[in-house]
């Protein structure tokens, strides 16, 4: 049977599992996302995380949770990320002219996170290119943006002024289970 892992998913969606920091009816496995030393190798052939990956510190921790996920993904599985797309936010900030201070406000908060709990802080911004980098050095492949995942209703659909703001991507560990020669180490 495949295993599908949320990671700090809100929605309980059949054939999903839901992996979150904060208890909850909702959550199956109450585990820090950076790490999943819970499960084995090769564990889930899914993995969907929408707005948490800007929680890592990109010095050390962000290289290192991608790593430790590409570990628990089976060999050929999808790994589908949402984060706050960077350039949109930056974009929506500077608009002056287009956008009201309540909606530049509130792209500022989807830079720096709503600090409404302990882990609700953003340690780095990630656009498309410095997200594909990270992914690389993990040892993903086949990266690609899409528009939308359609599984959840999650922040992943976040917009200000009716512009989503979310980058949505989706990477795939090799079918081989091997990181390519030109991953980090």
């Amino acid at each position: 049977m495949k295993r599908r892992l949320h990671i700090g998913g809100r929605e309980v969606k059949d054939g999903w599992e839901i992996l979150d920091a904060l208890p909850g009816d909702h959550v199956d496995h109450l585990l820090d996302a950076r790490d999943l030393s819970a499960f084995s190798d090769n564990s889930f052939s899914e993995i969907y995380a929408s707005h948490v990956l800007e929680h890592m510190d990109y010095k050390d921790e962000l290289d290192a949770t991608l790593r430790e996920w590409w570990r628990v993904l089976a060999p050929g599985g999808t790994l589908s990320l949402s984060v706050p797309d960077l350039d949109v936010l930056c974009s929506a900030i500077l608009a002056r002219d287009k956008l009201a201070l309540g909606d530049r406000f509130y792209a500022m908060q989807m830079l720096f996170g709503g600090h409404v709990d302990e882990y609700d802080y953003h340690k780095v911004g990630l656009n498309q290119d410095i997200l594909a980098a990270f992914l690389t050095r993990a040892g993903f492949v086949g990266l690609g943006r899409v528009p939308a995942f359609n599984l959840f209703k999650d922040s992943s659909l976040i917009a200000v002024a009716g512009v989503p703001i979310s980058l949505n991507m989706t990477a795939k560990k090799p079918n081989n289970g091997k990181r390519p020669a030109a991953a980090g180490k």
